[in-house]
C-alpha cells in the first residue's frame, strides 16, 4: 500500500467585506490586498444585511441574502475574511463558515507594525528580489517600479495597483542603496509608454511567481469589460472578475479614445485567436449595468481592432448579464466563473504509511521572512490524498464533513491551522514548519461523520466485520479479482451450506466452469483457493461405531480419532487408506448459507466501480455492510450492502455522488428490497440507488418491482430524476471484457459522457434492463407536450382576437 500526497503551495487567500457605496473603504481594502502576496486574487464585496432590490436586479439574484454570500464565499474559497470594523462580526460569522475573521483595521494596524501574519508581505518579496534578482548587474534595464496615480482615478489604481504609504516607504528603505527603484506618476494617457518599459510593477510583485490552477483550464473566463469609472460597483466587478482568474480588459466609457485601450484590445484579441489555434475565436464583450447601447457602440468604435489578418477567425459577442459567481456548480461551470486557485508550485510524492500514519515534507516558499517566531502562518499548502487501498479501509474522497471532523479523522498532530473545503485540505504554514503528520482517514469514521451530518446514525454490523475478513482472505480487490468472475464464483458456491466436495468432483467442476483442459491448471486453482483460505482440505472417514461419515482435517489425523457425530473414538483406517476419501470444504463464511455469496457480490460491485470510475487517477470512498437509522426516530435501521462516494471521472470539481447499493449473487431481488431502497431514496434525495446482481439478466418479477420503484423517483427537474436508478447485472459486474461499459459508452455523445457519465449510465441501464421510459425520454416528452400546449393556447388566443375583430367591424 502507498499514499500519494499532492500539494499546492499557495498564498493564504482573503475575502474582503466592506461597507457599500464607500469608495474610500474599497480603496483601503484594495491597498491591503496589494500589500500581500497573492492579494490580487482576494475579492472585495459590499456587505448588505439585506440585498437591495437594485443590486438583485443588476446581478439577477433570486436566492436569499445569506445564501448569496455563502455561495460567493464558497466559490472563491478564502481562508480568512477581512471585514470593515463597523460591520457586525456576528453577522459575518453567520455566512463565513469555518474561516478566520479579522477586522480590516486590526489587521492593518498589525501590518503597519511589521507583524506579518496570515500572509507574505510585499516587503518580503522586495527583500528576496534585492538579494536574488538584483544582487548582480543585470543585462537588461529592469527596475522595481512603484507608480502613483491621480487621486480620484480609482479604476487606474485597481488596474495597476496601489500600496499604502508605509509599504511604499518600506520598499524605499529596502532599495535605498541601489538604483533599481523608480516611482513615476502614471496616467491613462501615459500608460502605453509606461507599459513598454521592462518594469517589475506592483501587480507583478503581488503575483510574483504565481500561477493559476483550475481543473478545466479551457474554461478560463476572458472578456473586454465596458465600465464607468464613476460607478464604484463597476470597479468592484472588474476587481472580482480578475480575482476569480479572469483575463479582463477594462474599457472605460468616455475614455475609450485613448491609445492605451485600443492597444490592449488588439493584444487581447490576438491572444484569444492564438488560444483557439486558428479556429474561430469568440471574444466576449461584457457590458456594465444600465449602460446605453449608444455609449457602448461609441466606446467600441474607438477601439475597433485591426482584424484584416484575423477577421475570419474572430467573432464578437455582447454579454449583458454578469457571470453568476454565487450560483451552483453547473452554472459556475457554464459561466466560466468557478474561481481559480493561485499557487506557487505543485508537487506529488508517494509515501509508505507506518501504522496508518504518514509523514511528509511541507513545501517551502523561498521569500518568507525568516526567524519570525511570533508569526502563526505565512502561506498554505492544499493537500490531496490518493490512497491505493485494496481493502477499502480508508476514505479517499472526503466530502460533507466539517474542519473539526477532518482534524479528528486525520489526527493532525500539530497546532497549525487546518481548513477543509471542496478544493482539498488546507494547512497553513510558517517558516519554522518542516514536516506534516497525519493519520490516514478511516472509511468507517468518515462515513460516521458524513451520515451524522445528514441526521443519521451508522452502526457497523457483525456481517460488516466478517466481510472485511473475507476481503483479506481473498487478497483484497486487486488479487481477489481472480475469484470475482463467473466461473470461480460458481466453484465457491459449491461449498455453500457446509457441503464437502470430493477431490474428483471438485476437479470435474473446475474443468467445466473454468474451461481448463489439463490437471495442472486445476491444481493451481485449488492451490489459490487454499492459499486465500477459501477452502480447507481433509479426509472423509466412516466411523466404525455409528457408521456415519465425518470430515477430518489433516491436523486431526491420529491413531485414534473422535467421531463428530457419536463422539466415540475409533482407529484411523491405516491398513485400508483407500477408504479415506480426500475432500474440501469452505472455511468460515464460505461454508455458510449465502454468506460468502453475499459478500462476493459486494466485492464484485465495488471492484466494478474501482475499474470504471477510479482507475489510475480517480478516487473513491466506500463502506460495506452497515445499518443506517435516522436519529431520534422510532423507525428501524436499514441495512445497506454497500455505500460509495464517487466523483465525475472527468471533473473533480463536481460534488461527489452518493451511491446506495443492494447487491445479490444468484438470488433475486424482492419486494422487501424495494421497500428498503424506497425509504433510503426518500431519506437521501439525489442519491443514486444501485441494484447489482451477478445474474446476467433480471427476471420478469424483478423488472416489474424495480420499474415501479424507478417510476416513483422519476420526478423533479433537471438532467437527473429525484433519485437515479442504476442496474448492474453480471454482464457488467463480472464481465471478463476489458471495458464492461463499452456498449453503453458508444451510445453517448462525448459532451454527455464528460459532463455526467454516471447519470447517463443510470438512464441507459433503465432503458435496457427495465424496458421503460428513462428520464431523458420523459423530459423530452414533457417538453414536446408543453410546446404543443403553448401552441394550442396561442392559437386559441389568436382565434379569439380574430373573432373579436370581426364583431367590431363596421357594417357597410
Amino acid at each position: 500500500m502507498y499514499v500519494g500526497i499532492h500539494q499546492k503551495a499557495s498564498p493564504i487567500r482573503f475575502f474582503f467585506l466592506i461597507q457599500p457605496n464607500r469608495p474610500e473603504r474599497f480603496q483601503r481594502a484594495m491597498q491591503v490586498a496589494f500589500s500581500m502576496w497573492g492579494g490580487i486574487n482576494a475579492p472585495i464585496f459590499p456587505y448588505y444585511e439585506e440585498l437591495p432590490a437594485l443590486y438583485r436586479l443588476e446581478f439577477q439574484i433570486n436566492i436569499s441574502t445569506p445564501d448569496y454570500y455563502q455561495n460567493t464565499i464558497g466559490n472563491y474559497d478564502p481562508d480568512t475574511i477581512l471585514y470593515d470594523d463597523d460591520i457586525s462580526k456576528v453577522a459575518i460569522a453567520a455566512i463565513a463558515g469555518e474561516r478566520t475573521l479579522i477586522p480590516i483595521g486590526s489587521y492593518l494596524a498589525e501590518f503597519k507594525d511589521y507583524h506579518f501574519d496570515q500572509s507574505i508581505s510585499l516587503l518580503e518579496i522586495g527583500v528576496y528580489l534585492k538579494h536574488n534578482e538584483f544582487k548582480f548587474l543585470r543585462n537588461d534595464d529592469a527596475v522595481i517600479s512603484l507608480p502613483s496615480f491621480p487621486e480620484d482615478d480609482l479604476i487606474l489604481k485597481a488596474f495597476m495597483g496601489e500600496l499604502p504609504d508605509f509599504v511604499r516607504t518600506g520598499m524605499r528603505n529596502i532599495f535605498g542603496d541601489t538604483k533599481v527603484l523608480e516611482e513615476p506618476v502614471v496616467y491613462w494617457e501615459t500608460l502605453e509608454a509606461y507599459r513598454d518599459q521592462p518594469n517589475i510593477d506592483i501587480v507583478q510583485l503581488n503575483s510574483y511567481q504565481l500561477s493559476s490552477w483550475a481543473n478545466k483550464h479551457y474554461k478560463r473566463g476572458a472578456a473586454i469589460y465596458f465600465l464607468r469609472p464613476d460607478r464604484l460597483q463597476d470597479i468592484q466587478n472588474y476587481w472580482n472578475l480578475r480575482a476569480a482568474g479572469w483575463q479582463v480588459v477594462p474599457l472605460i466609457i468616455g475614455r475609450s479614445d485613448l491609445p492605451i485601450f485600443k492597444a490592449m484590445v488588439q493584444q487581447f484579441i490576438e491572444w484569444q485567436v492564438g488560444k483557439y489555434n486558428g479556429d474561430h475565436a469568440l471574444v466576449n464583450l461584457l457590458t456594465g449595468f444600465g449602460q446605453s447601447r449608444e455609449a457602448i457602440d461609441a466606446a467600441w468604435a474607438h477601439v475597433l481592432p485591426d482584424t484584416k489578418s484575423i477577421s475570419k477567425q474572430v467573432m464578437f459577442s455582447y454579454q449583458h448579464w454578469f457571470p453568476r459567481y454565487w450560483a451552483n456548480y453547473a452554472v459556475l461551470d457554464a459561466d466560466m466563473i468557478k474561481s481559480h486557485i493561485p499557487f506557487f508550485e505543485t508537487s506529488y510524492h508517494h509515501y509508505e504509511p507506518k501504522e496508518g500514519l504518514v509523514e511528509f515534507q511541507a513545501p517551502v516558499v523561498p521569500f518568507v521572512g525568516k526567524r519570525n517566531l511570533s508569526r502563526e502562518s505565512a502561506y498554505k499548502t492544499i493537500v490531496e490524498l490518493s490512497i491505493r487501498d485494496d481493502f477499502s479501509s480508508f476514505a479517499e474522497i472526503l466530502h460533507g464533513i466539517t474542519t473539526r471532523q477532518l482534524i479528528n479523522l486525520m489526527g493532525a498532530m500539530d497546532f497549525r491551522t487546518w481548513r477543509f473545503s471542496n478544493a482539498g485540505i488546507h494547512r497553513l504554514i510558517r517558516d519554522a514548519d518542516d514536516t506534516i503528520h497525519i493519520s490516514l482517514p478511516s472509511a468507517l469514521t468518515f462515513f460516521n461523520f458524513y451520515f451524522a451530518n445528514k441526521g443519521f446514525q451508522l452502526k457497523e454490523t457483525a456481517n460488516s466485520k466478517l466481510t472485511k475478513e473475507v476481503l483479506k482472505n481473498i487478497g483484497g480487490l486487486t488479487y481477489g479479482k481472480y475469484f470475482l468472475q463467473s466461473g470461480p464464483l460458481k466453484i465457491i458456491e459449491l461449498f455453500e451450506g457446509g457441503k464437502e466436495i470430493s477431490y474428483g468432483h471438485l476437479m470435474a467442476e473446475i474443468k467445466r466452469q473454468l474451461g481448463f483442459k489439463n490437471n495442472e491448471d486445476v491444481k493451481h486453482f485449488i492451490e489459490r483457493m487454499l492459499e486465500h483460505r477459501i477452502i480447507e482440505m481433509g479426509g472423509i472417514i466412516q466411523c466404525t461405531v455409528c457408521e456415519q461419515h465425518g470430515f477430518y482435517l489433516l491436523s486431526h489425523f491420529q491413531e485414534k480419532i473422535t467421531c463428530p457425530v457419536c463422539r466415540n473414538q475409533f482407529s484411523l483406517p491405516m491398513s485400508e487408506p483407500s477408504s479415506i476419501s480426500w475432500a474440501y470444504r469452505g472455511i468460515g463464511p464460505f461454508s455458510r448459507a449465502n454468506k460468502a455469496d453475499g459478500v462476493m457480490a459486494v466485492f464484485a460491485t465495488l471492484a466494478f466501480f474501482h475499474r470504471e470510475f477510479a482507475g489510475s487517477s480517480g478516487k473513491i470512498s466506500s463502506l460495506f455492510g452497515f445499518e443506517l437509522g435516522q436519529k431520534n426516530s422510532a423507525d428501524p435501521a436499514k441495512e445497506v450492502d454497500l455505500s460509495l462516494l464517487l466523483r465525475n471521472l472527468y471533473d473533480d470539481e463536481q460534488s461527489p455522488d452518493l451511491l446506495l447499493c443492494e447487491c445479490k449473487t444468484y438470488k433475486r431481488f424482492t419486494e422487501k428490497d424495494m421497500d428498503r431502497m424506497m425509504q433510503l431514496g426518500q431519506q437521501f434525495p439525489k442519491a443514486i440507488l444501485v441494484f447489482a446482481t451477478l445474474n446476467n439478466e433480471l427476471d420478469e418479477s424483478e423488472r416489474l418491482i424495480i420499474a415501479n420503484l424507478t417510476r416513483h423517483f422519476q420526478v423533479g427537474h433537471g438532467d437527473r430524476p429525484l433519485n437515479p436508478i442504476l442496474i448492474l447485472t453480471g454482464s457488467e459486474v463480472i464481465s471478463e471484457d476489458f471495458d464492461q461499459l463499452s456498449a453503453y459508452k458508444q451510445q453517448l455523445k462525448p459532451y454527455i459522457r464528460y459532463n455526467d457519465l454516471l447519470g447517463s449510465l443510470c438512464e441507459l441501464s433503465v432503458q435496457r434492463h427495465l424496458r421503460i421510459e428513462n428520464w431523458w425520454q420523459i423530459t423530452e416528452r414533457n417538453w414536446q407536450e408543453n410546446i404543443y400546449r403553448r401552441g394550442m393556447i396561442q392559437n386559441i388566443v389568436l382565434a379569439l382576437k380574430e373573432k373579436a375583430s370581426f364583431k367590431t367591424k363596421p357594417i357597410i
